[in-house]
C-alpha cells in the first residue's frame, strides 16, 4: 500500500481516474480524503463520499458538493454520524433527504421531520424505514401517493392496525397495497382473513403463502377460485391433508 505522502502528491495528478484510484484507496487517511472530497473530479468526489474510512469530517464535507449524487453517497455511507443525517434532512434536493430519512441510523425525530416533507418520495423513505413507528405508519399508509402506502403496508414495524388501514385500500388500481398487507409477517389471523376474502387474487395468494396463515384461512383458500391460491395451500404446512389435497387438485 501506498504511504500517505504518495496518496497526497498523486491527487496533485490532474487526471481523474488518478485521484479516483487514490480516493479508493483502502488506506486513504482522513486528510488525503478531505483534499479529494474538495479538489477531485466528480467521480473521485463520490467515491470519497462512500470510502468505509470516511469520517464525520469528510461526509459533512462531502454534504456540501454541488452534486447531489455525492451528497446522497454522503448519507448512505455507514459511517453517517446523527449530525450528517440532521444536514442532509435540511438539503434542497430531496434525494438526499430520502437518503437520511432511509438511513438505519436515523432517529424518530428525524423520521417525524421527514414525514412532514413536501415530497412524497421523502415520506416513501420513511415508511420504509424499519425504525417508523405506528403513528408515522398509519399515516403513511393512508397517505395521497400509493408509493408511500405499500412500504407502509409492507413495513416490519406493521401492527395489525396499520395493516388492516392498509386492506381498506378500496382502488382496484392498488391492489399492490393490499398484497403487501397480506404478505407481511407481522400479519395477524385477522388480517389474513379479510385479505383471503379480497377481491384480487393476488391479495389472496399473499395471504395463502403467509407462513401466519391459520388452518381456516387455508381451508378456505384451498377451494379458492383462483388455482395458483389452491395450489399455495398444498405447500404450506400449516394446511390440513385434506386441504392440501384440495388446494393440489386445484380446488373442489
Amino acid at each position: 500500500m501506498l504511504n500517505m505522502s504518495k496518496l497526497l502528491s498523486r491527487l496533485s495528478n490532474r487526471k481523474w481516474w488518478v485521484q479516483e484510484v487514490v480516493a479508493k484507496t483502502p488506506n486513504a487517511t482522513e486528510r488525503v480524503l478531505l483534499k479529494a472530497v474538495k479538489n477531485g473530479d466528480g467521480y473521485v468526489r463520490y467515491s470519497v463520499a462512500e470510502h468505509p474510512n470516511a469520517t464525520e469530517r469528510v461526509l459533512l464535507t462531502a454534504l456540501k458538493d454541488t452534486q447531489p449524487d455525492v451528497r446522497c453517497a454522503a448519507v448512505n455511507n455507514p459511517n453517517a454520524t446523527e449530525r450528517v443525517l440532521l444536514d442532509a434532512l435540511k438539503d434542497e434536493h430531496w434525494c438526499v433527504r430520502a437518503a437520511a430519512a432511509r438511513n438505519a441510523n436515523a432517529t424518530e425525530q428525524m423520521l417525524r421531520e421527514a414525514m412532514e416533507d413536501e415530497d412524497w418520495r421523502v415520506r416513501e423513505a420513511v415508511a420504509g424505514n424499519p425504525n417508523a413507528t405506528e403513528q408515522m405508519l398509519l399515516k403513511a399508509v393512508v397517505e395521497k401517493y400509493w408509493p408511500v402506502r405499500v412500504p407502509a403496508a409492507g413495513n416490519p414495524n406493521a401492527t395489525e392496525q396499520v395493516l388492516i388501514e392498509a386492506l381498506k385500500e378500496d382502488n382496484w388500481q392498488n391492489w399492490f397495497v393490499r398484497k403487501a398487507a397480506a404478505g407481511n409477517s407481522n400479519a395477524t389471523e385477522q388480517v389474513l382473513m379479510m385479505a383471503i376474502m379480497d377481491d384480487n387474487p393476488e391479495v389472496r395468494l399473499a395471504a395463502a403463502y403467509n407462513p401466519n396463515a391459520t388452518e381456516p384461512i387455508l381451508k378456505r383458500a384451498a377451494c379458492d377460485t383462483d388455482k395458483r391460491v389452491c395450489k399455495a395451500v398444498a405447500h404450506n404446512e400449516k394446511a390440513s391433508t385434506i386441504d392440501k389435497i384440495i388446494g393440489a387438485l386445484g380446488g373442489l
